[in-house]
């Protein structure tokens, strides 16, 4: 937050299935008001905090440390999604979007995903993105990371890394945005077995735990 001295602060946490916001500046937790019911994701980008509600219909909000509210246009030809995830890679801000067929969505060989990059000048949109370049999104149970494939030797470019919650062993999945196809991590090429096995302390240091991804 701006201030004198720089040393003010603001906090969001969902609390009970509300989203409440401390100010250091305030020393209170305040409630957040906005449309969003009930939230899925939420990710601190530049100065602001957004998050993503349960819809599965591409609805994110912007909230600012003032308090204020601003609704983003939602992606265009949004179908309702299993699941919605918000990706900080960089200086961008990504909106992954999860579809897996089947009545209780639990169909995840076939899943595939489409992506989103916040546009920030003049209105901010959500533009479609197709290439990840040398990119790799990690979406864990309760975190989510976008890394260089340059920097973990053996990950292939391009891709998505997710979890098949409904599997006890290989519950990794890759989702590879150019050919479009969901394969299992350590069968995709032995590249993977590195990525999850020689790099584990690398994972770590990212933040990703290798039992439980």
């Amino acid at each position: 937050m701006d201030s004198e001295d720089g040393r003010d602060f603001a906090v969001v946490a969902g609390v009970l299935g509300d989203l409440m916001m401390y100010r250091s500046c305030d020393k209170k937790w305040t409630l957040i008001q906005g449309r969003f019911k009930a939230y899925r994701d939420i990710v601190s980008f530049k100065g602001k905090f957004y998050v993503v509600d349960t819809s599965g219909r591409g609805h994110v909000f912007a909230i600012e440390p003032s308090f204020k509210v601003t609704e983003i246009i939602s992606v265009t030809q949004s179908h309702e999604t299993f699941d919605e995830r918000l990706v900080v890679s960089g200086d961008e801000l990504l909106l992954v979007q999860r579809f897996t067929p089947g009545k209780y969505g639990d169909e995840h060989m076939h899943t595939w995903f489409r992506l989103f990059r916040l546009e920030e000048e003049d209105q901010r949109r959500w533009v479609r993105v197709n290439d990840l370049e040398d990119q790799v999104v990690f979406l864990g149970i309760d975190w989510n990371l976008c890394y260089s494939s340059k920097e973990l030797s053996g990950l292939k470019r391009n891709c998505i890394v997710f979890v098949d919650p409904k599997t006890v062993f290989e519950r990794n999945r890759v989702f590879d945005l150019g050919t479009r196809k969901t394969s299992k991590a350590v069968t995709e090429c032995r590249g993977y077995m590195g990525a999850f096995g020689e790099n584990q302390e690398t994972l770590w240091s990212c933040g990703i735990n290798c039992d439980d991804a």
